[in-house]
């Protein structure tokens, strides 16, 4: 224990190579901690506790950090830091306020109020739940015991950042942090509020129109809302407290997020595709590789390279509105302006979290203020002037669409006055031509009435022609066909008047249902055409019944033409002719001929036949055989 109090002691007194000691007065609210107040040590390999840094005395090197040096450039080192605080002010509620609230863990180690020699410590950071914190606040907010023994003590933080950040210190009053705490929510409030209130707008236009530029718009708007809520703290604050993952994470996620519905917004906006198509694929393609190196960059601690190729799309997204504008697209104008300031605030932030305005900083209230809430600023301001560029991009569209209406209108009023000289010389060459056609109309009609009485004189003369024609043709087969029946002829006669099978089954279909057709299964009359050539088919019950069916040609094995002729034959001689005369004529076998002809001379020697008129006995063969 005497070894440690030796140790505090030479610290103590050994001021020339430590920081400038913080002094309380009553006359002081707040105030912040300035780069010669802070002493930081750089633990790289996350081995150095509280009691080594006690103990070891001047073998851990704290060291006085620039203006443009107090940030956490190495990420995944762990910082140390050491101040020393002198109590004058009689005030005992005093609370440290650490800005930046994206850093993973920080440790605030105070003097015991009972015990200076012992420390205790208070933990935050976005590892650890929110609930955990004493003060309900975006930032880190520690209280800071005093001892008032008119002494200087040294207060200590650890802090394991994991993002390239700002060391950003304030130490206020308890009742002056209350009341800045309110005025920050209440401002953030507002901001947040102005940021929805445009997003929901834009989402109920796009409900209306149906145009994609607002959908965009309004996810663009949400994922920037997003992104400040991992900024400023107040995400993890209210929405997701159980979930510390989300503020490690998500802020890479949320600009992809953002940059992706800007990059569809934009080319949507400007209509690249028309306007310079051949800035699409490049946009696009720098969207991917981004996408695709967020992974690599930020687990090589590339944080500086991953927000210069972030800001680079913005930049070329500002190229590519001002050569859209140069030809003339007059709705890129507010584009331009609002994507202008974007760059700007996106530059400032490189800029602030590079430390380079730590300066200027400590130096203006105004300007730290300023740098804190740049981004804020910065989305104002663009959501402001991107709302006046979509109303300007509507004004242009329609007066587009009304330029192109009243010229529209115009044209259509010279082809109206057109069509009407055309209608009108049309209507004088109908009316014309309506004469002419109605002078040959009455030629034609007197021509016609003549032509009609001479085809009515020659209609007569047709059908008297006709008449004898009928007669005639009426005489010539009735010669034929009786000369077939009752006269001696042979088969070379007999072909000219069949002279196929055709005009034979042509016979049979008129002997056979000279009296009309007659189902031989249901009585039917009605009929349609049948499978094969001259059947006929029942409508009713479906039975399909051949010509040559209830015939003497049913199932005859050779030509319809043969079997009549010599049906004609055995019914002019019977039994008289004979058989091989027959054969020989037709060309046929013998036994063939035979056999038919036996089948036919069965029924010309029944009763029946022989009383049937002489003209209707082939008939009668024919179909009772």
């Amino acid at each position: 224990m005497k070894r440690v109090i030796l140790t505090i002691t030479a610290i103590l007194f050994t001021s020339f190579c430590y920081g400038k000691i913080i002094t309380l007065e009553d006359s002081i609210k707040e105030l912040k901690l300035l780069n010669n107040e802070i002493e930081i040590f750089q633990d790289e390999a996350h081995t150095i506790t509280l009691e080594d840094i006690i103990s070891k005395g001047n073998q851990v090197e704290f060291k006085i950090y620039g203006p443009g040096e107090q940030f956490s450039k190495n990420t995944h080192n762990v910082y140390w830091m050491r101040f020393k605080i002198k109590d004058n002010s009689g005030h005992d509620k005093w609370v440290l306020e650490i800005l930046d609230s994206r850093f993973d863990e920080v440790i605030f180690y105070a003097p015991d109020l009972n015990d200076p020699e012992r420390y205790i410590q208070s933990i935050s950071g976005i590892t650890h739940p929110f609930k955990s914190r004493k003060y309900e606040h975006k930032n880190f907010v520690f209280d800071i015991p005093l001892i008032e023994d008119q002494k200087e003590h040294y207060y200590y933080l650890k802090i394991k950042p994991g993002v390239v950040g700002s060391f950003l210190f304030k130490i206020r009053q308890n009742n002056v942090f209350a009341s800045y705490g309110f005025k920050e929510h209440l401002l953030l409030g507002m901001y947040y509020g102005i940021l929805l209130i445009m997003a929901f707008y834009n989402l109920f236009i796009y409900f209306s129109v149906k145009e994609r530029l607002y959908i965009y718009y309004f996810f663009y708007v949400i994922a920037w809302a997003f992104n400040s809520t991992l900024d400023d703290g107040l995400g993890f604050q209210y929405i997701w407290s159980d979930f510390p993952v989300i503020s490690q994470g998500g802020v890479y996620f949320a600009r992809i997020l953002m940059l992706t519905f800007y990059v569809f917004y934009s080319q949507s906006f400007l209509d690249i595709k028309t306007n310079f198509p051949e800035s699409r694929s490049v946009l696009y393609k720098l969207l991917l590789f981004y996408i695709g190196c967020t992974i690599f960059l930020t687990y090589f601690n590339l944080t500086l390279v991953y927000n210069l190729l972030f800001t680079f799309i913005f930049v070329y997204i500002l190229y590519v509105s001002f050569v859209i504008y140069k030809k003339g697209y007059k709705p890129a104008r507010f584009f331009l302006l609002g994507n202008s300031i974007i760059v700007l605030g996106l530059i400032i932030y490189l800029l602030k979290n590079a430390a380079v305005f730590n300066n200027l900083i400590h130096e203006s209230p105004i300007l730290h203020t300023f740098m804190v809430y740049i981004r804020n600023v910065i989305m104002i301001l663009d959501i402001v002037i991107l709302s006046i560029a979509l109303g300007d991009r509507i004004r242009y569209l329609k007066r587009t669409a009304e330029v192109a209406q009243l010229e529209i209108i115009h044209q259509l009023n010279e082809k109206k006055l057109l069509g009407e000289k055309v209608n009108r010389e049309l209507e004088e060459k109908v009316a014309e031509r309506t004469r002419t056609i109605e002078e040959k109309k009455e030629l034609l009609e007197l021509a016609n009435s003549k032509l009609q009485q001479q085809a009515e004189e020659i209609n007569k003369m047709n059908a008297l022609l006709d008449l004898d024609n009928w007669n005639l043709k009426k005489n010539i087969i009735q010669e034929k066909e009786a000369r077939i029946v009752l006269k001696d002829i042979n088969f070379e006669e007999f072909s000219l008047v069949y002279p196929n099978d055709s005009a034979c089954y042509h016979y049979l279909e008129e002997i056979k249902w000279e009296q009309g057709y007659t189902c031989r299964k249901c009585g039917s009359k009605k009929f349609g055409k049948g499978v094969t050539v001259f059947s006929r088919r029942c409508s009713n019950c479906r039975y399909d019944e051949s010509i040559t069916a209830y015939t003497v040609f049913h199932r005859c094995k050779f030509g319809i033409q043969i079997a009549m002729y010599i049906t004609v034959m055995m019914n002019r001689y019977g039994k008289s002719i004979p058989i091989t005369d027959i054969s020989k004529e037709v060309k046929m076998r013998n036994a063939t001929c035979w056999k038919f002809a036996q089948k036919i001379l069965l029924v010309r020697e029944t009763k029946e036949y022989k009383n049937v008129n002489e003209n209707d006995k082939l008939k009668y063969l024919i179909l009772h055989s």
